[in-house]
């Protein structure tokens, strides 16, 4: 999955995925007004490339796998420099460190969502999710893709929701404002044909 989104969002992520957070995210990224959370950050790719791109904010990531978070910690910049402004932390979403309420201007999920077993449980998300209604081969490898990947991580609990295929927009909207949030909006992606950008706010 890492070496997927990581070919598919080299390109677009900074030009077109962070602008369709908001009309003023990019800018205040920029003038160093942002903290921000990634959950589910994996190795840390996208807030590698946010930290590189907007030295002024801070990022922090955190994963439930140890293993993701110590590559995530040996990431280094093109000249071999630390990153001063990425912090990384092994962590279950489901509970975030209380200290954090109310910390983060932007929280990202990226990629991470659609496998949770209980994604219900993970608060405080501005949320990527998978669309399944794409037509045609590509429709029909990611529906594989999920019946063998997603489906199959996200039912390994005996409390697990089992989505994977069966995520459509009504019920991540209904999954959202349960979380508490409100405002949740439907941001078109052309870069990303294959994920929907949920963009809330709380």
């Amino acid at each position: 999955m890492a070496k997927f989104s990581e070919a598919r969002d080299k390109k677009y992520f900074i030009t077109d995925f962070v602008p369709a957070l908001g009309s003023d995210i990019k800018e205040r990224l920029e003038n160093g007004d942002m903290e921000c959370l990634d959950i589910g950050c994996g190795k840390g790719f996208h807030i590698s490339l946010l930290g590189s791109t907007f030295p002024k904010s801070h990022f922090t990531g955190i994963d439930i796998n140890p293993e993701a978070i110590k590559l995530a910690k040996e990431l280094r910049k093109d000249d071999g420099r630390k990153y001063e402004n990425l912090s990384f932390f092994e962590m279950d979403g489901r509970k975030l460190d209380p200290a954090w309420t109310n910390k983060f201007d932007l929280v990202t999920n990226i990629d991470a969502c659609h496998g949770q077993m209980r994604p219900d449980l993970v608060y405080g998300t501005s949320n990527i999710y998978k669309d399944k209604q794409e037509l045609g081969e590509q429709a029909a490898a990611r529906y594989a893709g999920s019946i063998f990947g997603c489906l199959a991580l996200g039912s390994n609990s005996k409390d697990a929701l089992g989505l994977g295929t069966m995520w459509g927009t009504e019920r991540a909207k209904k999954l959202l404002k349960e979380a508490g949030f409100d405002d949740v909006k439907l941001i078109p992606t052309p870069h990303f044909e294959e994920n929907i950008l949920y963009v809330c706010k709380k």
